[in-house]
């Protein structure tokens, strides 16, 4: 019997979807992707949530109000102390729901280990997923120390890759029956756009002529554009496409002023700032492969969105990248170096038709939200006990 038609226990009848403001794709997918499945869905969202596209079984709460970025402080402290009060509030009427916290808020020590201890305490049953090992730029023995508690916390962790899974047993000494590998779904949001490269590029106003390679996404650190940067500036026959907006501080202000320095040559095509969806369509549409030069990464959602629109991936060969780039969907950037950027950027300019868009998409398929969950129901199935290996669909 598939995990479709298989009925759930009593006890995991009903799922209360914690996203705490993490990516709104993310979100809808996830919640999208149980629903299908029959399963009844409360989503805690924010005026954020694509609520239009929310599954008729998920069931939307937006306890968290305005995201506006210009909501002063006060409004600010004032608004997340009320989120929190109604979440716990929520999750106490549905105390014999199964509560997953699908993204982390910040201060740690607060979201997650007293509200975290707080939230096993009164659900039936409390699942973590876990995006990244130690949150970006923050690799530090204090935030290891607080993660080992946070990670001991619920009863379940969810991970998209192996690598991830490895490193909690490992790193954390998590035991492996609570460590759940859950394929990260496709982001199924962003509509392809039937046009030609020339003519996305030409719209874009690059060259339509000169291969075009996209970074994309909030610009930190750790994603290693600076690396990027300075392949391109060696470089006279790549155009770059920058989508999105530079992180605040020293970091983004650097990198602000490089890519200001870069535009006149011609080289760059830069839209800043947050895109609607038309816009990251466009992006995708001219390039001719994602780059993500990241210095460390567990699994990221752009480098699916990339291969979800046909289009291949240059990415250093770390985390869980290694799991889903292989020869016929992109290459790898051997160390994240500028030196290794130059190279692989050669590689792919010097192979023009290796990557056909319709093989691109394919070796993604399978990772269709409705069917990524279904390990995560096999498991709810079972009562919320037994392994948390990875459960084949």
């Amino acid at each position: 019997m598939s995990v479709h038609e298989a009925p759930l226990h009593a006890a995991s009848s009903e799922v209360v979807l914690v996203s705490h403001g993490f990516q709104t794709h993310y979100e809808q997918g996830f919640a999208n992707g149980l629903a299908e499945n029959g399963l009844p869905v409360t989503l805690l969202g924010s005026d954020e949530t694509l609520a239009s596209r929310l599954h008729p079984g998920v069931q939307l709460l937006n306890i968290r109000g305005s995201q506006d970025s210009r909501r002063s402080r006060w409004r600010k402290a004032h608004n997340m102390l009320l989120y929190h009060l109604r979440l716990l509030a929520t999750v106490w009427q549905r105390r014999r729901a199964t509560v997953m916290i699908i993204g982390m808020l910040g201060p740690e020590w607060l979201v997650g280990v007293i509200e975290g201890l707080l939230l096993r305490l009164i659900s039936a049953r409390l699942t973590l997923t876990v995006h990244n090992i130690l949150p970006h730029n923050r690799h530090t023995a204090t935030m290891k120390r607080l993660y080992w508690i946070i990670y001991r916390i619920p009863h379940l962790l969810l991970v998209h890759t192996d690598a991830t899974r490895q490193a909690l047993i490992d790193d954390f000494g998590i035991a492996p029956d609570r460590v759940l590998v859950m394929e990260h779904g496709l982001n199924d949001s962003v509509e392809r756009l039937p046009l030609s490269k020339p003519d996305a590029k030409a719209a874009l106003g690059a060259d339509p002529q000169r291969p075009a390679v996209l970074f994309f996404g909030y610009v930190s650190p750790f994603k290693g554009i600076d690396l990027l940067i300075d392949a391109i500036e060696q470089r006279e026959d790549i155009t770059l496409i920058v989508a999105g907006r530079c992180a605040p501080g020293e970091y983004g202000d650097t990198i602000r002023r490089r890519l200001e320095a870069l535009q006149p040559s011609g080289k760059l095509v830069w839209m800043e700032g947050f895109l609607a969806e038309a816009d990251i369509a466009r992006a995708f549409a001219a390039a001719d492969a994602t780059v993500l030069p990241y210095r460390h990464i567990d699994q990221s959602g752009v480098l699916l969105l990339s291969l979800s629109q046909g289009v291949p991936v240059i990415a250093t060969q770390i985390g869980g990248f290694a799991e889903v780039v292989e020869p016929s969907n992109g290459l790898f950037i051997r160390e994240p170096s500028a030196e290794a950027v130059g190279e692989a950027l050669d590689s792919f300019v010097s192979q023009p038709r290796r990557f056909r868009p319709a093989e691109v998409m394919g070796t993604v398929e399978h990772l269709a939200w409705r069917r990524t969950v279904k390990g995560l129901l096999r498991w709810l199935s079972a009562g919320g006990v037994g392994d948390g290996r990875r459960v084949n669909a």
